[in-house]
């Protein structure tokens, strides 16, 4: 036999045995995380910031020219298919006229085999997880020139309101599915740190206030924001009502939250969390892509 031939039969046998390793190791994984389900109590529990701390510690420790992006993809979907394991999961995404944008992106964070629903409208999103038929819905990133934004929906009363848990994708611009698009997943959850978070904060004035103003108001109460949109909304569009993004983990108890209302003093309204989430990995994070052999 041609020595080039027995060298690839070698190589191939020492594939096959790498390849019947990860299969162990991935049929341990799933019994662990069984065990943790099983401790945790019925019905499957989304942890966002955990999923995210696992990516980012796989990213910081990965060498080799495996890409990085795949190696990410790899691990969404064994995420999400344990997390299927304990229970029904059920995604809700805006995809109007089944438009395969936002969907591409809930595939790529929820898994390819995750139960989604095509929603027409982001109000349709927001009701399917309000009301439980779906375990979280994906919506279009917030717009500065929106003319019905479905944020201020975020703004109601209740405990149990949905809550921003995610940006997607998080793989940053790289993504290769719904390019150029960014969206925001909601859940009825509450927000948890990873350690380089950025949070949504919404409040409400009975007047117009510059943006310089608010800028200087907010800088003064230690929380430097980024604007992502101001909408003039209420029953009788008298409230302007305004989304904000600031670095960390800040809810609506926040010392410095208070501080800010203050000192927007009587044109103050209410301040609300509406969430937070991981910041997405970046183009640095992921270095470039670099190919290999066809792994036959």
């Amino acid at each position: 036999m041609d020595k080039t031939n027995t060298d690839l039969d070698d190589l191939r046998r020492e594939i096959d045995e790498i390849d019947e390793s990860i299969h162990d190791l991935l049929m341990r994984r799933t019994d662990v995380a069984q065990k943790i389900g099983g401790i945790k109590g019925a019905g499957p529990t989304l942890r966002p910031a955990r999923e995210a701390e696992v990516l980012r510690r796989l990213v910081a420790r990965h060498t080799g020219p495996f890409p990085k992006t795949q190696l990410v993809g790899i691990w969404r979907e064994i995420m999400a298919a344990h997390l299927r394991l304990q229970g029904p999961f059920t995604v809700a995404v805006f995809a109007p006229d089944e438009n395969p944008g936002y969907w591409g992106l809930a595939r790529d964070q929820f898994g390819s085999h995750t139960p989604m629903m095509y929603c027409q409208s982001p109000g349709q999103v927001m009701r399917e997880v309000a009301e439980d038929r779906a375990a979280v819905g994906v919506l279009p990133f917030p717009e500065e020139e929106e003319e019905e934004p479905w944020w201020p929906h975020l703004l109601g009363p209740g405990k149990d309101n949905p809550q921003v848990i995610a940006r997607l994708p998080f793989t940053g611009e790289r993504d290769r599915r719904g390019a150029g698009l960014h969206a925001l997943a909601v859940a009825k959850l509450t927000p948890e740190e990873t350690g380089d978070d950025r949070s949504l904060l919404a409040f409400e004035t009975e007047d117009e206030i510059s943006r310089a103003r608010l800028h200087s108001d907010l800088a003064a109460a230690d929380l430097p924001a980024r604007f992502m949109a101001i909408y003039r909304g209420g029953r009788q569009r008298t409230v302007w009502q305004h989304l904000i993004e600031v670095d960390g983990l800040v809810l609506a108890s926040d010392k410095r939250v208070g501080r800010f209302r203050e000192l927007l003093g009587d044109a103050a309204g209410q301040v609300l969390s509406l969430g937070a989430y991981a910041t997405p990995l970046t183009a640095e994070d992921l270095g470039p892509d670099a190919g290999g052999g066809d792994g036959t």
